[in-house]
């Protein structure tokens, strides 16, 4: 039997808060609707362990970024603009809960928990389509393919605790530096990574170093500019 390896962690554990966030969000929307004490007390619980697991799938994510191969452009992009995303949705989740901490649900504070929720849906989907469409983090990708995984320690082993903690926090830098990369107008994001406009994806011949830039220089390169 194949041993599951760290990056296999993040969509294994990712369901509990695309699970528990918006059934806390429901919950504190029935307790103002209703006026039910019960309610908002089961809401304020549901949002403890929806921002807890959020917390721990987030860094299990930030770790499998840095352990799957991202070759491709729009692959790359993708997976930032999902963990972007994630990222501001777990703030977001983090915010509220210490606020319900102190104060019962209120129509605000609920209406805030749909919105991030509607964001949640949107960076799933783009998880799906970076592991169905491009291949993201498969391991059974062919060796010169431009995404796959770089097959990271097995999840029980010793290894793991540290490589999830390091790879994290290279997770971390690379979120930032691309970031900044992309809101300084340096590198654009490659076609398609959105997940709604048509990319397109290079032959997985074509060698890494020249996979890196293609997709930004075509982007910012115009006939005439």
């Amino acid at each position: 039997m194949k041993k599951m390896l760290l990056h296999e962690l993040h969509p294994a554990v990712v369901h509990a808060p695309l699970a528990l966030l918006p059934t806390a969000t429901a919950a504190d929307m029935i307790a103002v609707l209703s006026g039910d004490r019960a309610w908002a007390k089961v809401g304020r619980r549901l949002w403890v362990a929806g921002t807890a697991s959020a917390l721990f799938s987030g860094l299990a994510g930030l770790a499998a970024s840095q352990e799957v191969k991202l070759d491709q452009p729009r692959a790359r992009d993708m997976v930032f603009l999902h963990g972007l995303g994630n990222a501001v949705i777990t703030v977001g989740a983090v915010g509220v809960t210490l606020w319900r901490l102190r104060h019962p649900p209120s129509l605000g504070q609920s209406l805030i928990g749909v919105v991030a929720n509607a964001l949640a849906v949107y960076t799933a989907t783009l998880g799906g389509k970076m592991v169905y469409e491009l291949g993201v983090g498969i391991n059974s990708m062919p060796p010169d393919a431009a995404v796959g995984t770089l097959k990271g320690p097995p999840l029980l082993s010793r290894a793991a605790p540290v490589a999830l903690v390091r790879d994290a926090v290279q997770g971390v830098r690379w979120l930032f530096g691309r970031a900044r990369e992309l809101f300084t107008g340096r590198h654009p994001l490659a076609p398609g990574a959105n997940g709604i406009d048509e990319g397109h994806d290079l032959p997985a011949s074509v060698p890494s170093e020249l996979v890196a830039q293609d997709s930004w220089v075509a982007a910012t390169e115009r006939p005439g500019i």
